[in-house]
């Protein structure tokens, strides 16, 4: 295994330091465009870099099932890693196809080539759309936030709602295929983000621009501005997905899968619902003012209730979803990362996982996501752990026991 294990060799770069690595300009591929996500892994790369020596596999097919921002899809592909990603929202099917799938710009002949058509892009006349319109108060210096959404300057809102309708107009025409429409929507689904009058979640907003603090005025004040996504070459046909992963991991083969589920009860699709609008651009019927009864407060497309509900959200069926999928895996290495918070208690993680080989686990302390830096935590920190399953072994490693004792002492270290 030591062969093995010596031909995983990380970047420099998965050590994310916030001021070299802002999304917003850094050229490093692997966090160039992150959108700011709960749950996402950025931090935990090195831990994941030391799970993938552990798991002594250091090249094939790598499977990453719940991709959400596609960070750890990135890393793979950064690895060497021929990378099935898979996420069912369809903002993180845009990212992750133009991020993971796309080994080349898009040539864009009809436009120019990339740097013309993304210059076009930016260039659009403003238009009263469906964003400025439900999402926007209708003075950016008189914003009312009791009776208007303040997802975004009306400035913003405008030229957001100029993009995605020439986007969609293209669409209509057939002039995209659909790696050219990721590579478009992404950056406008990461710069939306960017700008927007939240601390990350779109299930609420700013009470003024930066609410009480005036914090990041800086971005949100900014003019939007999309900027293509950085490529990786890595030589493999890449592939990404929109797939119940339940369902998905029953048809795929791989050497090692990663799986980060959701831990809580709230959904993706529920927190990020503006960045699904912008992707689908199906304007699902919201009322103009917060007052006028249509999708309250935040405007909350409702779709993730029926086409995208996830059995992670529940307590009660957590577990057994979980079980389903390790059950469905072909593959020769299992790593799983999760949090000492979650739904699911780390012994119900580790008798599941340890059904299909001897487990290592790795953990570290977390700060936990707040809302607002200014609020206090009277638990500032989780363990977050990632745990290894080699399939092909039934001995070596530890006991479903052991790991979950291995994880809870960390927890009582730290609390």
């Amino acid at each position: 295994m030591s062969a093995a294990i010596s031909a995983v060799t990380l970047p420099a770069s998965v050590h994310h330091t916030p001021r070299v690595h802002a999304a917003c300009r850094t050229d490093e591929y692997l966090y160039h465009q992150l959108i700011p996500y709960i749950g996402n892994k950025r931090k935990l790369l090195p831990l994941l870099g030391e799970a993938l020596k552990l798991a002594g596999i250091g090249e094939g097919t790598f499977l990453d099932l719940f991709a959400g921002s596609g960070v750890v899809s990135r890393l793979a592909k950064q690895l060497g890693y021929r990378v099935l990603s898979n996420d069912w929202e369809p903002y993180a099917y845009v990212l992750n196809v133009a991020y993971v799938e796309c080994n080349h710009p898009p040539q864009f002949r009809r436009w120019g080539g990339a740097d013309a058509l993304f210059h076009y892009l930016n260039a659009l006349p403003p238009v009263d759309g469906y964003i400025a319109t439900h999402y926007c108060p209708e003075d950016d210096e008189r914003p009312d936030p009791d009776r208007e959404r303040l997802f975004f300057t009306r400035r913003n809102g405008r030229r957001i709602d100029a993009i995605r309708e020439q986007v969609a107009a293209w669409e209509r025409e057939g002039l995209l295929d659909e790696r050219e429409r990721a590579f478009l929507l992404a950056p406008l689904v990461y710069s939306a983000s960017y700008v927007s009058n939240t601390s990350g979640l779109f299930k609420g907003f700013h009470r003024g621009w930066g609410g009480a603090t005036r914090t990041a005025l800086y971005r949100i004040l900014s003019d939007i501005r999309l900027s293509p996504p950085l490529t990786l070459d890595n030589g493999e046909e890449n592939l990404v997905f929109r797939e119940d992963a339940g369902r998905l991991a029953e048809h795929l083969r791989a050497d090692i899968a990663y799986l980060d589920p959701p831990y809580n009860q709230h959904p993706y699709g529920s927190n990020y619902h503006l960045l699904n609008t912008l992707v689908l651009w199906d304007k699902p019927p919201v009322s103009r003012r917060i007052d006028e009864g249509i999708g309250g407060k935040s405007g909350i497309r409702t779709d993730w209730r029926t086409e995208r509900r996830s059995a992670f959200n529940y307590r009660h069926q957590a577990a057994d979803a979980l079980a389903t999928i390790i059950s469905r895996l072909r593959v020769r290495r299992i790593l799983m990362s999760y949090s000492t918070e979650g739904i699911l208690s780390v012994e119900q993680v580790m008798e599941i996982l340890g059904s299909r080989g001897p487990l290592q686990v790795l953990c570290q302390p977390y700060k936990r996501y707040r809302v607002s830096s200014q609020r206090y935590s009277p638990r500032p920190t989780t363990i977050e752990y990632v745990v290894v399953v080699d399939c092909e072994r039934r001995n070596g490693g530890v006991g479903a026991c052991q790991a979950a004792e291995q994880v809870r002492a960390l927890a009582a270290e730290t609390a």
